[in-house]
């Protein structure tokens, strides 16, 4: 259609059909502009001001309440002043897109700027929103919740929820059950599922509630199946979760991502209650928990208290590179949920010292392998040292179920242990091209399924097992090192160490398998061959 230039312009309602007239008369010269774009806007919180302002720098708002009441748009920022503390609950509107996301931070100098949440059932909270980066504060209080993200809607995906460097502590709740609470929880509610999680350089700390951080990122009942949509790409890096109920950093129902570079302790401090580990992931796919450190962590009764566990229909999923040390239970715990197998998992370079502090407990062990089903479990290059309260296996896999085709296997690993018990397992699992090693001064078992076998000889001629493995001084730097910080030259093997060179390529003809790129210390693996065992590998 063409348009007169000498039109009305009361005609002329739309800005798409403004433009066109605009350009058909030759209005390029005209002085007429566009309306200028919307912009990113920065709002300011000071709640030591004595007046709410409009929320410039100069006129900073005062309070929660006048945040709360204002619909943040894309790429607008709240920024509140630092070394000031805000009380109540922070439940800002809106949603940012993608590339423009709503940010909370801090400005000014001093120290963070505080949210004090009471007894407000969180300090912080995001509903059935998206592309939202939280940074640079500390979270006091809540009684269920220091910070609380969850989303409802049908069918919906979450994107992009960021916390960087949080301390979020002391919420109010004394938990009575597994995840009903927390410090920093993000939950995934009916059909929703969650993308692109990030929490990096958090600190989430003392107090009763049920986990320090918890990710959730899609909602079902189990078993899992194909059929069920998980949460993506969620990352929990450079935190630390300490002095909680139960869980210290626990990632479920997620495909794809990181748990890496934390630190959990003094977790599982709620009595009769399970699920008391330092860093766990519940039915993860593609998922990767690394360079991790866990310790002191306790359990009541009858079990878990561990440093690290990988749960309930896990696939295709590693733990590498972790040190776990003086916890009351295992060091990693390798578990399968109820009907459906948990296939294709490794555990390898972790290194794994002086666990099984609680006799009392049901599952002990550095590492246990428990329950349901199993489609390839590889426990490779790992060094331990075994020091349990009373004796007991070092390797503990007795109710252990395995089906498929895809390979399981113990290889490469090293046991040094101050009891007499080396392993406890089915027939199921592959062992070679271990070292076992006890200073109890009393003869060593291994058992397999019912039958106990007393002495590395006997062990091998009843079960030919292990045949190129041994019973031997492994000879390693520091070999009952447990001290907090990950060990720098502590079980690195000495010159002349039977381990060195006398490692396997455990995935020989496994299709898929895969050495990894470096051992525990990130020195680079041999090429094809010389393998040592342990979680050391000498250049």
């Amino acid at each position: 259609m063409r348009h007169s230039c000498e039109g009305s312009a009361l005609q002329i309602l739309l800005v798409l059909a403004y433009l066109a007239s605009f350009v058909a008369c030759g209005g390029g010269s005209s002085n007429q502009t566009l309306p200028p774009p919307a912009r990113a806007t920065s709002y300011y919180l000071d709640c030591s001001s004595t007046a709410s302002g409009s929320g410039t720098q100069g006129s900073p708002w005062n309070s929660l309440t006048s945040a709360n009441a204002f619909a943040f748009q894309p790429g607008d920022s709240l920024l509140l002043k630092r070394g000031t503390t805000c009380s109540g609950s922070l439940v800002p509107q809106g949603s940012g897109k993608d590339g423009a996301p709503i940010i909370i931070d801090a400005y000014g100098t001093g120290a963070r700027p505080i949210i004090d949440g009471g007894m407000n059932e969180e300090a912080i909270r995001l509903l059935n929103q998206q592309y939202w980066e939280i940074n640079n504060l500390e979270v006091v209080g809540g009684n269920l919740f220091g910070i609380y993200v969850s989303g409802d809607q049908d069918k919906a995906v979450l994107n992009h929820i960021y916390f960087r460097n949080l301390d979020v502590h002391g919420a109010h709740y004394a938990s009575v059950a597994h995840g009903d609470s927390g410090e920093l929880l993000i939950h995934a509610d009916g059909t929703t599922t969650l993308n692109d999680i990030l929490i990096d350089g958090i600190s989430a700390h003392d107090s009763l509630t049920s986990d320090g951080i918890q990710v959730i990122g899609a909602a079902f009942t189990p078993p899992y199946n194909s059929s069920i949509v998980l949460g993506s790409n969620v990352t929990i890096q450079n935190s630390t979760a300490h002095d909680v109920c139960n869980v210290g950093i626990l990632v479920m129902s997620v495909k794809g991502g990181f748990i890496q570079n934390n630190v959990g302790f003094n977790t599982g401090l709620c009595p009769h209650q399970t699920a008391t580990d330092a860093i766990g992931c519940v039915t993860c796919a593609n998922f990767i928990m690394q360079n991790n450190e866990s310790y002191a962590n306790q359990a009541d009764e009858p079990y878990d208290g561990g440093g690290f566990a990988l749960d309930t229909n896990a696939l295709d999923s590693i733990v590498q590179y972790n040190y776990g040390h003086d916890s009351m239970g295992y060091c990693i715990g390798h578990f399968a949920g109820p009907a459906v197998a948990s296939v294709n998992n490794v555990i390898r370079y972790n290194v794994c010292s002086n666990d099984g502090q609680k006799d009392s407990l049901s599952y002990q062990g550095e590492i246990v392998v428990s329950g349901g089903s199993f489609d390839g479990v590889q426990i490779y290059n790992n060094t331990f040292y075994w020091n349990p309260v009373g004796d007991g296996p070092a390797i503990y896999a007795p109710n252990a179920l395995y089906s498929g085709t895809n390979p399981n296997f113990f290889k490469n690993n090293i046991i040094y242990s101050t009891a007499p018990t080396m392993i406890n397992m089915t027939a199921d699992l592959s062992l070679d091209n271990n070292i076992y090693w006890t200073t109890s001064g009393t003869v060593p078992t291994w058992q397999i399924g019912s039958n106990i076998y007393a002495g590395f000889t006997a062990y091998q001629a009843g079960t030919g097992r292990d045949s190129h493995s041994f019973y031997v001084e492994p000879m390693m730097d520091s070999p009952t090192y447990h001290e907090v910080g990950r060990p720098t030259t502590a079980f690195t093997l000495m010159p002349g160490s039977p381990a060195v060179g006398n490692g396997a390529n455990v995935c020989t003809g496994i299709s898929g398998c895969s050495m990894g790129n470096q051992d525990f210390w990130g020195n680079a693996l041999p090429n094809g061959s010389g393998y040592s065992i342990g979680a050391y590998q000498p250049q």
